[in-house]
């Protein structure tokens, strides 16, 4: 079941920022995108939990305002990514796709740093159990890119990387938190962070937007919705190697390019990772 709600909020957020990244006023249209998503979780929230002020008590950990600074982060580095790499989108998706190997051995280290309250993690029996999980999949992701990467030059590494490292980060605490706290309620309040963020760089753009536009926007809180609702049931592993995989098959499916050995290798990655979950739950 939890694939099938990060497909879904993967299939939906590649869906409708392909259509805002096509606007000269997408900044204006983005800060509309995370304002009527802030909107509807608080609305999901008061609908389905009695008021409770325990509920608020995120806004006084670090922790919150720490995952506010990566998401914002996590925006600005993909811009720029996306601007500086232009030549080179297959880079700029390895690194991303890195952080399904990267986040075993990630998860096993913070997690004896870090306590989460209702925190569902995998009680890896040593280090190499999580060193055997990520090389496996690095494998697989080698496979998987390295007939894309050949001869591909890279005009700013170092902004790559640190895109990896905050993705990394982000992705961890982002289901630690919604696993500790409300996940509606706390993106709720992210979500507005953004659409203010966004709205801020829309300074010089034209304010104007259609009924239309705002139709199609209405589907972009079940991008987080469906995002929460798997976040509490699985552990941050399972969730980014299933966002990973799914932003991939999203993006075949939205952009007609289904190849064979492609689909094959993304469907290993998930067997073996679902087999690796039978083994540790």
């Amino acid at each position: 079941m939890s694939f099938i709600y990060i497909f879904l909020s993967a299939f939906l957020e590649n869906f409708i920022f392909k259509q805002v990244n096509k606007l000269e006023n997408r900044n204006f249209h983005s800060s509309i995108l995370f304002f009527i998503s802030a909107t509807v979780l608080l609305i999901v929230y008061f609908s389905i939990y009695t008021f409770n002020p325990a509920d608020f008590s995120f806004l006084y950990e670090t922790l919150f305002y720490f995952q506010i600074i990566l998401e914002l982060l996590v925006f600005y580095l993909y811009r720029e990514n996306y601007y500086q790499n232009k030549d080179n989108y297959t880079m700029i998706n390895m690194f991303v796709f890195s952080t399904i190997y990267l986040m075993p051995i990630l998860a096993f280290t913070y997690n004896s740093i870090f306590i989460f309250n209702n925190s569902l993690d995998i009680k890896y029996d040593s280090f190499y159990e999580a060193f055997i999980f990520s090389l496996t999949l690095f494998i697989l992701s080698l496979i998987y890119y390295l007939d894309k990467i050949r001869n591909k030059e890279i005009k700013n590494f170092k902004l790559l990387v640190l895109l990896l490292i905050v993705l990394l980060h982000s992705m961890y605490f982002s289901v630690k938190i919604i696993q500790t706290y409300n996940g509606f309620l706390i993106y709720s309040f992210i979500q507005f962070i953004v659409a203010i963020y966004f709205f801020i760089l829309s300074n010089k753009e034209p304010k104007e937007i259609s009924l239309k536009k705002v139709g199609l926007y209405l589907a972009w809180p079940f991008v987080f919705i469906f995002y929460v609702l798997a976040a509490n049931i699985m552990a941050v592993e399972f969730i980014t190697i299933f966002k990973r995989v799914s932003q991939i098959l999203s993006a075949m499916i939205l952009d007609r390019k289904i190849l064979k050995k492609d689909t094959i290798l993304i469907f290993s990655i998930v067997l073996i990772s679902l087999i690796f979950y039978n083994y540790k739950v």
